[in-house]
C-alpha cells in the first residue's frame, strides 16, 4: 500500500472522528436547552416572588409579559401597569394599617412566599406550562413566632419573548 493511501485513509477517519466530536447528538442539544429554560423560568418566578416580598411593583411586574392575565380572587388582572398596581395597592394598604391607633391591625413585619412541588413544562421551544404549591408565611422576631398565612396553589402559562421567559397567565387557586 502506498503512502499516499493510507496518508488519505488516515486523514478520512481522522476527519469523520473531528466531525463527530463537532457537533452534539440531537438528544443533547434538546436536553441542554431544556435544562437551561428550566432555569429561566425559575429565575422568572423568583423574581416574582422577590417583587411581591419587598413590594417592588416594578420588579413583581417584570415577571409578566406586557399583555399578562393574573387571575386572583375571582378578579381577572390584565397587562403589566394592572397587575402592578397589586403591590402598589398593597403597599399603600400596608402603610395604612400601620398608621391607624390600632396596634392589632398593624401588618406583619415581614412577608416571604414559599412555592413548593414545582412542576415546569417545556411545551415547545417558546411555551412552558407550571404549577406548584404556594404559601404565604409571616411574623417575624417582633410577633416572636412565624405563621403560614395563606396558602394555595398557581398554574401558570409562560412564554418566551426576545430571548426571556416570561408569564402570560397566571391563576391562583
Amino acid at each position: 500500500m502506498s503512502l499516499t493511501r493510507v496518508s488519505s485513509a488516515a486523514l478520512v477517519a481522522l476527519s469523520m472522528v473531528v466531525a463527530g466530536c463537532a457537533r452534539a447528538p440531537d438528544g443533547q442539544a434538546v436536553a441542554l436547552q431544556n435544562y437551561v429554560d428550566r432555569q429561566a423560568i425559575e429565575t422568572t418566578l423568583v423574581r416574582y416572588s422577590t417583587g411581591l416580598d419587598t413590594f417592588d411593583a416594578e420588579v413583581y411586574a417584570s415577571a409578566f409579559t406586557e399583555d399578562a392575565e393574573f387571575q386572583m380572587e375571582g378578579k381577572v388582572f390584565k397587562g403589566r401597569a394592572e397587575i402592578g398596581k397589586i403591590i402598589t395597592d398593597m403597599k399603600a394598604d400596608r402603610a395604612k394599617r400601620a398608621a391607624d391607633a390600632d396596634p392589632a391591625n398593624d401588618p406583619p413585619p415581614s412577608m416571604h412566599h414559599v412555592m413548593t412541588n414545582a412542576v415546569i413544562d417545556i411545551v415547545s421551544a417558546d411555551t412552558a406550562k407550571h404549577h406548584c404549591y404556594w404559601m404565604t408565611v409571616n411574623g417575624g422576631p417582633a410577633m416572636y413566632s412565624f405563621r403560614v398565612a395563606a396558602q394555595g396553589r398557581y398554574e401558570d402559562e409562560l412564554v418566551k419573548r426576545d430571548g426571556k421567559w416570561l408569564i402570560h397567565r397566571r391563576k391562583i387557586l
